[in-house]
């Protein structure tokens, strides 16, 4: 076979068909992985370019069919192996195998792991139920495709799943998440074609999820002519609300998606309306709520319903969204009482994906003749109207005539704020909000923007400014919105922390004075004062919040600069001097905060101790990742794990050092796959939350890349996990700090 024929024959063994892949790269752990057949697919010429989308066509044209994914009848993965000689045509041992498969992959930069001996052995009795187990599958595939691929198609990873024993995956879930769209006509009729482009619009979501993509869940299938509905399965044994995260969290995001996309969609009228539902529990019953549900007439129409045991799992799994504060009560069939809760906003320029339609939308991009076109929409209406009569409708001209949707404008305004379009941003919020101005996330998102502003002033006293101005926005949050959540008192705290890092900045730059007139002790009064309040506010964060992971991690992260600036009083006049300082006067506020909320036990011996601490670290780690479906976000919460592994912890370990680098290379992944959508990341990384280019995010990657490198062992991948990292320095060097100034 040549070259490229061996390429692309273990792409295809790795992944069949698309489905294969959707699923594959939905798991975020594969980010990396999802890359390296990204340039394994450019490198050898399957596709053009560096991009998903080429693979995804590729996978698309070539897929194969169920057929042909299904290896011989009355066959398993333990007979496989002991017959290799006549199924494989491979006579060799399958430690020379595995040696074989390990050398493959590791020469073309395939990033799965290696497959060992005691791993093929588990796969003969175990299901392939974990990502690891199904990746050293792909490893086999992958193998056998490069190699192997006269012995048939059928020796590909679906097949080779298929062999082991799948029980647990073929199990008929009972429990689960049931997602209702129920269209109804108002005036309007809802035809086949609608009802197609809803199908075919879900469909296209679920893929792009691809976790719950296998056997018969995910699937959309149809209650009635206009009646649409999707099974996720409650894949954990266990049946309190946190075992319902992940499927939980799936439907949400799709009922975000569909709302927003349906709004944008040509079928789109008011005289249609879409109802979206959301119950969980025992499959078997849950049509007798989710039907109700739906079909309720409910106060101002809400388009997203959930019962009230799925309002319990949003809050106990951390799913930001805002619900209605009181529900409204129906009465079942049999009388029973039914509680259907709506949701009012979701925290979406945090935890919501962006939508295909606006990042693709011409106007929406960042390039002069899009932000020309849409200078004379916002600003010279006059002008453009007559233009805007002849063209094809786009989503600012939408929102237009649909203003009341606040949803669809707070999506419009986050899309171009993740595009650092600042004040076209402001000019759609201003919209929003002449319509509803107590909407939380609205006004939330446009002190957020003036903060932003902010830090791009060029001059202390206009950045102080318009830091005034996000105050202000704060104020009337605090005096008229009926509810105030962690991310509000979160964003917040953010704004006083900017003004205490602008403050400083500028002395830095002044030799001590931030505005060219006050000393230096007026400097550190006015930096001081605003971390407390930043600290106050965090702590309010913290009593409202159900986890409290990112409001402790934020006020955890002001005490240890507070403590950094209150030891040295040269960083606020010497710029040259990096943000470091004594390890005790830094690690006593990580340690006595850990203490206050549990993470710190003194009845532990101290390697328990520690262990339990690294623990809860980690795990509210993935909690807070699990609540996140926005890619543009997530890099800084990988951060800032990795500052919390290296800042926040009395020793430093081989095991933090190598999972604190972990985080920043997929963050750094992420950020590239970012930068190629013309995309910003939200970053902590000069320790304070802001809009930064991808490029610029991805350059401080890597420069704590290094630093980590730096004051870690040489031979860190060779050393036991449990191994302390002794570094010595008078001034520790801090990740949190790291970037500032740069």
């Amino acid at each position: 076979m040549k070259k490229n024929d061996k390429a692309m024959a273990a792409l295809l063994a790795v992944f069949p068909n698309y489905e294969a892949f959707a699923t594959f790269a939905g798991e975020r752990s594969n980010l990396r992985s999802v890359e390296s057949f990204i340039d394994y697919a450019a490198k050898n010429d399957i596709i053009e370019g560096h991009q998903k989308k080429g693979l995804e066509t590729f996978l698309r044209t070539h897929a194969k069919s169920a057929h042909e994914c299904s290896p011989p009848q009355g066959l398993n993965f333990e007979v496989l192996l002991e017959k290799k000689k006549e199924l494989l045509n491979l006579n060799i041992s399958v430690r020379a195998m595995t040696n074989r498969i390990n050398a493959l992959i590791e020469a073309h930069r395939i990033e799965l792991p290696k497959v060992s001996n005691s791993m093929l052995t588990r796969l003969k009795k175990e299901p392939a139920d974990t990502v690891y187990k199904q990746n050293v599958l792909r490893s086999l595939a992958f193998w056998l495709g490069h190699e192997r691929s006269g012995s048939g198609p059928a020796w590909n990873f679906v097949g080779l799943a298929k062999l082991c024993n799948t029980s647990k995956l073929q199990e008929h879930y009972r429990e689960g998440v049931r997602i209702g769209f129920a269209l109804y006509g108002r005036g309007d009729v809802i035809d086949h074609e609608i009802m197609d482009w809803l199908r075919k619009t879900l469909k296209q979501n679920i893929e792009k999820a691809g976790h719950f993509l296998y056997y018969r869940w995910g699937r959309v299938r149809s209650h009635d002519i206009t009646t649409l509905y999707v099974d996720f399965p409650k894949e954990d044994e266990a049946g309190e609300p946190a075992a319902y995260r992940a499927c939980i969290r799936s439907a949400v995001s799709i009922a975000h998606q569909i709302a927003i996309r349906w709004a944008l969609s040509k079928y789109f009228t008011k005289n249609r309306f879409l109802s979206i539902g959301i119950v969980a529990g025992d499959f078997a019953t849950l049509d007798n709520y989710l039907l109700p549900i739906l079909n309720t007439r409910l106060p101002g129409d809400p388009v997203i319903r959930v019962a009230g045991f799925v309002r319990q799992c949003l809050l106990t799994n951390d799913i930001r969204t805002i619900l209605c504060r009181r529900p409204y009560e129906t009465a079942l069939f049999d009388g029973e009482a039914l509680n259907i809760w709506w949701i009012e906003a979701f925290w979406s320029t945090l935890y919501f994906d962006f939508i295909p339609e606006l990042l693709n939308d011409p106007i929406l991009k960042n390039d002069p003749p899009a932000l020309d076109a849409l200078t004379r929409l916002l600003y010279f209406p006059e002008k453009s109207s007559a233009r805007a009569a002849k063209s094809e409708p786009n989503a600012v001209t939408t929102f237009f005539r649909y203003p009341h949707n606040a949803l669809l404008g707070i999506e419009i305004a986050k899309t171009l704020y993740y595009r650092r379009l600042f004040r076209e941003a402001l000019e759609v919020l201003r919209i929003a909000l002449s319509i509803d101005p107590i909407d939380l996330t609205a006004r939330s998102l446009r002190m957020v923007l003036f903060r932003n502003l902010a830090i791009d002033a060029p001059t202390y006293d206009i950045s102080r400014g318009m830091l005034q101005q996000a105050e202000q926005e704060a104020l009337f949050i605090e005096e008229n919105c009926p509810v105030h959540t962690e991310d509000y008192f979160c964003e917040y705290a953010v704004v006083h922390l900017v003004k205490a890092m602008q403050a400083l900045k500028f002395a830095r730059l002044g030799r001590g004075s931030c505005d060219g007139t006050h000393d230096v002790e007026w400097t550190k009064r006015v930096v001081f004062a605003d971390l407390d309040k930043a600290a106050a506010l965090f702590g309010k964060g913290i009593t409202v919040s159900p986890s409290c992971i990112r409001s402790f991690y934020l006020y955890n992260s002001v005490k240890v600069l507070s403590a950094v600036l209150e030891n040295d009083e040269d960083l606020f006049s010497d710029p040259a001097k990096s943000l470091n300082g004594n390890p005790d006067d830094i690690i006593k506020p990580s340690m006595d905060l850990q203490w206050q909320i549990g993470f710190s036990r003194d009845d532990f011996a101290p390697e328990r101790w520690y262990e339990f601490l690294i623990h809860n670290m980690i795990q509210k780690s993935q909690i807070h990742d699990d609540s996140i479906d926005l890619d543009a976000y997530r890099p800084t919460t990988y951060f800032c794990h990795a500052v919390s592994l290296w800042d926040f912890v009395p020793v430093r370990t081989v095991f933090t050092a190598k999972r604190a680098l972990q985080m920043l290379r997929d963050a750094r992944t992420i950020a590239e796959a970012m930068d190629k959508e013309d995309i910003c990341i939200y970053s902590f990384t000069r320790t304070h939350g802001e809009m930064m280019p991808a490029k610029e995010f991805i350059k401080h990657m890597d420069r704590s890349i290094q630093m980590i490198q730096e004051k870690s062992v040489s031979d860190l991948y060779d050393r036991g996990d449990k191994e302390i990292i002794n570094i010595k320095e008078r001034r520790t060097t801090l990740l949190m700090t790291l970037n500032f100034g740069f």
